[in-house]
């Protein structure tokens, strides 16, 4: 049995834009991990590589987010009118099962270690059921990635991947997990086997980025007591490593100091704004923005590159605040911004419930808008050009060469740990990544305005099919 693992992926400039970085999904090699060993396991991540069209395999699994179900879905008809049993699985699919079940054969509501196994062995049986949407088995039942399946010469950045622990104990109202997913992690000694004995490396760069890794959770430090241990068995692997984790988890110097001791070098966390206001409105009470400043000096002198994700078009923000986020970020010496995006109201999130009970979300939006670069409602305090025009400007001003070399000047000599002054290097293009949404001078970034691709317009127009309307 021939079995393909496919990752879409469609460019925030809607151009068919590949976009290697260090981070990439991981979702492939997790759902190769369960198929049997019988089949024959191929991996594609479109971020990466284009999808083969002229190949033939007997079962293909889609994973995919809210704004690549336009595209998912004609790859889906295409290889269905092939004779190919195409699959979807993932949030959007899990919300929108009934809509998503008329483009595939089958559709996994439910997590994937539960459910893939019974799919793939339902289907051998001739007995593929609809749609897939078994209990959790929970986190101990999470199986070792297929890492020998990545192949590190598509993406020279790229380090592998590992789940320590899945969910997030906030509520943020913009978030896809409030709601839906639990917070819990996996046994320590599960996670620390796993990176010794299956993990594989990436070997460009003579090695630079050997033993190194990322924890692809979506917030590592949901439990500070659980990351403790996690630091403490991770002390002796002498790995580098990074992740993402919330605001608060950094204001205990003791845990940012082991962390370090562990082989941290990277934090990501989502402070999203700047502005008090803003913070409010999505129910981000964690952040607490005047320390600030504090935190960030403290984690980088632990030898931890910090970088932040803003979002604008938030209900709090206004035009003075987003005019001076340059000087806020000014004020913040070692501030890095890795990640500019317009806030997003998915539709399984308290936020989408929230404007669409105040009739606030712009008329003609698709699942293709939901991709966090497009503005999807009206916010209270800004009028949706207004929006478009801060984002436009932020994109410039923080993805600039001088910003990067701002960066690189007031962060390199701040730790002499090892891998410190590599980890510093390696961001520059992740900070002049920030510009990569603006490169298609046609794009709106305004629900409804935006045409899809033309490679997936021209398909649908001649498959018959119609985009997904989210209003």
């Amino acid at each position: 049995m021939r079995i393909a693992v496919i990752a879409t992926y469609t460019h925030p400039t809607r151009l068919r834009i590949k976009e290697p970085s260090i981070m990439q999904s991981s979702v492939p090699e997790l759902i190769a991990g369960l198929c049997p060993e019988h089949a024959e396991v191929e991996v594609f991540n479109e971020k990466e590589v284009d999808i083969p069209l002229d190949r033939h395999w007997d079962l293909v699994f889609f994973s995919y987010l809210h704004s690549y179900y336009e595209h998912t879905k004609v790859l889906s008809t295409l290889f269905r009118q092939r004779g190919m049993t195409t699959v979807a699985g993932g949030r959007h699919a899990t919300h929108f099962p009934d809509d998503v079940a008329l483009y595939f054969d089958a559709v996994i509501t439910g997590e994937p270690e539960s459910n893939v196994p019974a799919l793939i062995a339902d289907f051998e049986k001739g007995q593929l059921q609809k749609r897939y949407e078994r209990p959790s088995l929970g986190p101990t039942a999470i199986q070792p990635y297929r890492y020998e399946l990545i192949d590190f010469t598509n993406n020279k950045v790229r380090l592998p991947g590992i789940e320590a622990s899945r969910g997030c104990p906030f509520r943020c109202n913009f978030c896809v997990l409030t709601g839906h997913e639990r917070y819990r992690y996996r046994p320590v000694a599960q996670v620390i086997d796993e990176i010794q004995t299956r993990m594989r490396w990436n070997p460009n760069y003579l090695g630079l980025m050997k033993d190194a890794f990322i924890f692809l959770d979506n917030n590592l430090g949901g439990s500070p007591k659980y990351l403790r241990e996690l630091c403490e068995a991770l002390i002796p692997l002498k790995k580098t490593w990074g992740c993402a984790l919330t605001f608060n988890v950094l204001k205990d110097a003791s845990l940012v100091n082991l962390m370090a001791k562990a082989g941290c070098r990277y934090v990501y966390t989502g402070l999203e704004s700047l502005n008090p206001e803003s913070i409010k409105a999505m129910n981000k009470g964690q952040n607490t923005l005047s320390e600030v400043d504090a935190v960030i000096r403290r984690t980088f002198s632990a030898g931890i590159l910090l970088s932040f994700g803003l979002i604008v078009g938030s209900d709090g923000d206004t035009n003075e605040y987003l005019e001076k986020i340059p000087e806020y970020l000014a004020d913040l010496q070692y501030f890095s911004v890795t990640f500019l995006g317009i806030v997003s109201p998915y539709p399984e999130t308290p936020f989408f419930r929230e404007l669409q009970a105040e009739d606030r979300l712009l008329p003609g939006t698709v699942s293709r808008d939901y991709d966090g670069y497009t503005l999807c409602h009206r916010p209270k305090n800004l009028h949706p050009s207004e929006v478009v025009d801060h984002f436009h400007r932020l994109c410039a001003q923080l993805g600039s060469l001088p910003n990067i070399a701002r960066h690189y000047w007031s962060k390199l000599t701040l730790s002499n740990l090892p891998r410190y002054k590599q980890t510093i290097l390696f961001a520059g293009p992740e900070i002049l990544s920030i510009r990569n949404p603006l490169k298609n001078p046609a794009r709106r970034y305004i629900a409804g305005m935006d045409a899809l691709e033309d490679w997936d317009t021209k398909q649908m127009a001649a498959l018959g099919l119609q985009p997904q309307r989210i209003t």
